[in-house]
């Protein structure tokens, strides 16, 4: 599928009940089950339910035929990139996802950011560093407020995150701001990986829970 100077992206954050969930899990079976042979039935795991997802899109116009006057100039809006915005919303198609878990869902102090995956024809875009930091602004907000901390439970987030990268992906994640721990490579899904944490620096507000 063609990304050319016509196509848009379009990122959309989605809870697991929203029916986009089911566009984050294409990406992740096309990457993941098809591309680097993990098991269908090990990609969705017991934190989609209480994690958030984003889901880029790639909106491409759909040129059809010229068949009128008026059809030639809606197809000609489509290849100079002008198509309306209603237009782009029915011709949009998901191509990459990313997941994070709260504190709270996954009961460890830290956000774990994963299932970063992106259609093979669309990875030298940007897209995934664009997935990386949406993540990353969501957290900072809600870490902020003092939704990431669990009370009943001794939570505070203190700004940490950690990934579990795959070794040949570690030098992506180390130019986005990652840094590797101390801990040895281990296998994950017939995988070599490596740990990795990124620290947001967070503005307490007024009003958020204090452990």
């Amino acid at each position: 599928m063609p990304f050319n100077a016509s196509t848009t992206p379009f990122i959309h954050p989605t809870p697991f009940t929203d029916p986009a969930f089911a566009d984050a899990m294409a990406v992740r079976i096309e990457v993941f089950v098809k591309e680097q042979g993990v098991p269908e039935e090990n990609e969705k795991d017991e934190f989609d339910q209480g994690s958030m997802h984003w889901v880029v899109y790639a909106s491409i116009p759909r040129v059809s035929p010229p068949s009128s006057s008026s059809s030639q100039r809606k197809d000609r809006h489509a290849i100079d990139g002008t198509t309306s915005a209603s237009e782009l919303s029915q011709n949009r198609t998901p191509v990459g996802t990313i997941r994070l878990i709260p504190p709270p869902v996954s009961k460890k102090p830290y956000v774990l950011l994963g299932r970063l995956a992106v259609l093979k024809p669309f990875r030298t875009l940007g897209l995934g560093k664009l997935l990386v930091q949406e993540a990353l602004r969501y957290a900072e907000a809600e870490g902020s407020a003092g939704r990431f901390d669990s009370p009943s439970e001794g939570i505070k987030w203190d700004g940490k995150c950690y990934i579990h990268a795959q070794t040949s992906a570690h030098g992506w994640w180390a130019r986005n701001g990652f840094y590797l721990d101390d801990a040895e490579e281990w296998d994950e899904e017939g995988i070599p990986h490596v740990g990795m944490w990124r620290d947001i620096v967070l503005e307490r507000r007024r009003g958020s829970i204090m452990i």
